[in-house]
């Protein structure tokens, strides 16, 4: 038999899946596989020039289908599955980050983001002024914003980003948003002298949440160690079609 699993690679070529006929309900759709190597983005294209898209998995039906069109090798075939690395969006508005604007008031420390392990999918200030994504389940220090008074307020209790989330709804408005260049100037204000180095802030981002053609699955079956972001530089989703 042939074991699909998620992984994930990046800039290598595969042989791919297309999804056709994207109005139907998934049952009903067209499923080919593409015996051609090719990288991501150049399957993408191919599978919107020919058919419809790259293939979109919807729950183990789906990747059963796949597995009784796919030829008895051991290798991969990409799917429509990627990971945006600049979709992070705010805790308080959940609008995406990068949508509208350039954000020249806001700096990425050197070298982030890098979701480094796949692992890092929330935001903490580093040094009061740059940007870091850490792990969500890492306890810093944390800032609160306050609507009713337009005041910011630093927590110095170390707590993961979703307890720092709990806490900023329960006792104030949200974890802080940076929307400004005078929001960013009153938040380091707060910060002085306060010796942390790492702090929440209310950025975050859902990976692994996007396929090609735009519909949406929650289905996943990782590979054993997947994700793991190898090199800091995987963010397409692929099957591994193992024959044994």
């Amino acid at each position: 038999m042939i074991l699909l699993t998620f992984s994930i690679f990046h800039n290598k070529t595969f042989n791919f899946f297309s999804g056709g006929l994207s109005t139907l309900p998934p049952h009903s759709r067209e499923y080919h596989f593409v015996n051609q190597t090719m990288t991501w983005t150049e399957a993408q294209s191919y599978c919107r020039e020919h058919f419809t898209d790259l293939v979109t998995i919807y729950n183990s039906d789906i990747n059963q289908l796949l597995f009784s069109i796919s030829p008895r090798i051991n290798t991969w075939a990409w799917i429509g599955l990627y990971d945006d690395r600049y979709s992070w969006k705010w805790s308080m508005e959940g609008k995406l980050f990068y949508v509208g604007s350039t954000h020249e008031f806001l700096i990425w420390a050197n070298g982030q983001p890098d979701c480094a392990n796949a692992n890092e999918y929330c935001v903490a200030l580093q040094g009061q002024t740059q940007m870091n994504d850490r792990p969500c389940g890492d306890s810093y220090p944390f800032l609160c914003y306050n609507a009713k008074n337009t005041s910011y307020i630093l927590v110095k209790e170390s707590r993961s980003w979703s307890a720092a989330q709990s806490y900023c709804r329960t006792y104030h408005t949200d974890l802080t948003s940076i929307r400004s260049k005078e929001e960013k100037s009153n938040i380091t204000l707060t910060l002085n002298g306060s010796g942390v180095q790492y702090v929440w802030i209310g950025l975050y981002r859902d990976p692994w949440a996007f396929w090609s053609d735009n519909t949406t699955s929650t289905f996943t079956n990782w590979r054993s160690g997947q994700p793991e972001n190898y090199g800091s530089v995987e963010y397409c989703g692929d099957l591994h079609l193992m024959s044994i």
